[in-house]
């Protein structure tokens, strides 16, 4: 069978498109989703306690700003270079490495060793997603094009499945945190502030808090360890199992300049679309940043103690796994603007639920009821925003997802650079003022797809 799709030439699927080539298809929409399961087992769970076992001087979410910094840098050419040379099957092996040294850094943490760690990370971390999302998107036009399906409702579901496996990796990743860690020891006479806990939490004020002691060596250690060996078999899962692009139509690219990737990232903020997504993509960035800086340590820390972060995210995860599988496949029948509305008034009552409530260990109910609302509210976003920018931007995935990246790190910066300057209200408050702001820019790109603008964006922005 003879196809093409979006930019490629056409080809001819190895098994000519029959029933063996759409279950091939699937297994490696499998492969790709277990390895990054496994990848993002080890880097969730780290970062998730980044703030809490590193809180002396900021260090871990300063490590944190390093590794998304380098992630803004690595965006505005490495994807492109990268799977252009490599092809995304490479790509994706070896940005998978380059997480390694960061979770070895855990082992002796200082400014020295999780910095430069953190930016080999965010460096490999930009050819990673672009890799995978430019697979995803190309093999689901595919799947479309054989099932004669629509090709956005598709990509959409390779997503949804690909984000089912990827967030429950914040389940895996924390169910291993809180086996291992161990309670707080806290003397009998000692009491706790819980008026210093939640969004009146600021970091001048967090040594005072008994809670938020860190953890024994021992116990650290051990998690880590057990995170390099789930980067260990990711890697070797993809090497082995995970066909490459080139079998669906991708070619290894001519020489490139950096210049002119630099002009093929950039020249994409000259569609108008792409500039009014920009606004809700910082948001995505900055609302898991304040999930894994400001929920974990200014309210699940901060009250109930550190070693409850890893079991109470459990549920997180697991509320997040279901929503990506379950609002992927509603979007068939929805659409994908009632589903989106949907994620966002989540998000939206789960902020202003951390404004306004004031936590105690006695309501340890209410750390539920805001994981399940951050969770349905993140996975939507994430998925529908993706499948915005791969059917929107079908002819030009790569830089368009290069922007993705970049604009999303961009908000993890801001939020962990300012973790340490700013209370968590204050986080919280520019946080729901930009999602304003990402809304109106949606909901005008929106309108401008109705009335069939992308095309002529796309024809002005390649002149």
């Amino acid at each position: 069978m003879t196809i093409s799709v979006g930019n490629v030439a056409e080809f001819t699927l190895p098994d000519g498109g029959n029933g063996v080539g759409k279950w091939r298809i699937l297994k490696n929409i499998a492969v790709i989703s277990v390895a990054f399961l496994l990848q993002f087992t080890a880097f969730q769970g780290t970062g998730s306690l980044q703030s809490s076992i590193n809180e002396e001087g900021g260090l871990g979410t300063i490590s944190l700003s390093a590794v998304f910094g380098a992630i803004i840098i690595s965006c505005a050419f490495i994807p492109t270079l990268a799977i252009k040379k490599l092809t995304a099957k490479w790509t994706l092996c070896c940005s998978m490495l380059c997480y390694v040294p960061y979770i070895g850094a855990q082992f002796y943490p200082r400014l020295y060793t999780l910095i430069p760690a953190g930016c080999l990370l965010g460096l490999g971390a930009a050819p990673l997603w672009a890799a995978q999302s430019t697979y995803l998107s190309h093999v689901a036009q595919i799947y479309a094009r054989i099932t004669q399906q629509s090709a956005e409702a598709m990509i959409v579901r390779f997503f949804g499945i690909f984000y089912l496996c990827w967030q429950s990796a914040e389940l895996w990743g924390n169910l291993i945190s809180g086996l291992v860690l161990s309670p707080p020891r806290i003397e009998a006479n000692a009491s706790i502030d819980y008026t210093l806990c939640g969004a009146n939490f600021c970091a001048a004020t967090s040594k005072d808090i008994a809670n938020l002691e860190r953890p024994p060596d021992r116990e650290i250690f051990t998690i880590m360890g057990i995170y390099l060996a789930c980067i260990a078999l990711a890697v070797i899962i993809t090497s082995l199992l995970l066909d490459p692009l080139t079998m669906y139509g991708e070619t290894r690219g001519e020489k490139v300049s950096v210049g002119q990737l630099l002009i093929a990232t950039f020249r994409q903020l000259k569609r108008l679309n792409q500039l009014l997504l920009v606004p809700l993509t910082i948001f995505i960035g900055m609302e898991q940043a304040n999930f894994a800086a400001d929920l974990t340590q200014a309210f699940i820390s901060c009250t109930l103690g550190i070693n409850e972060i890893g079991f109470t995210l459990v549920f997180f995860g697991v509320c997040n796994s279901i929503s990506s599988i379950l609002f992927g496949f509603l979007t068939k029948r929805y659409g994908r603007i009632r589903i989106l509305v949907l994620g966002l008034a989540s998000i939206s009552a789960c902020y202003f639920t951390m404004l306004f409530w004031a936590p105690t260990p006695h309501k340890k109910w209410m750390f539920f009821v805001i994981c399940f609302l951050y969770a349905v509210g993140d996975s939507i976003l994430q998925i529908q925003v993706n499948g915005i920018y791969g059917a929107i931007f079908s002819g030009n995935q790569e830089p368009a997802f290069s922007n993705y990246r970049l604009w999303e790190s961009l908000g993890y910066v801001v939020t962990y650079a300012l973790n340490a300057a700013l209370c968590a209200r204050t986080k919280l408050i520019g946080a729901l003022c930009l999602l304003a702001v990402g809304v109106l820019g949606w909901t005008i790109v929106e309108f401008r797809v109705k009335n069939g603008q992308v095309s002529r964006d796309a024809k002005r922005a390649a002149t």
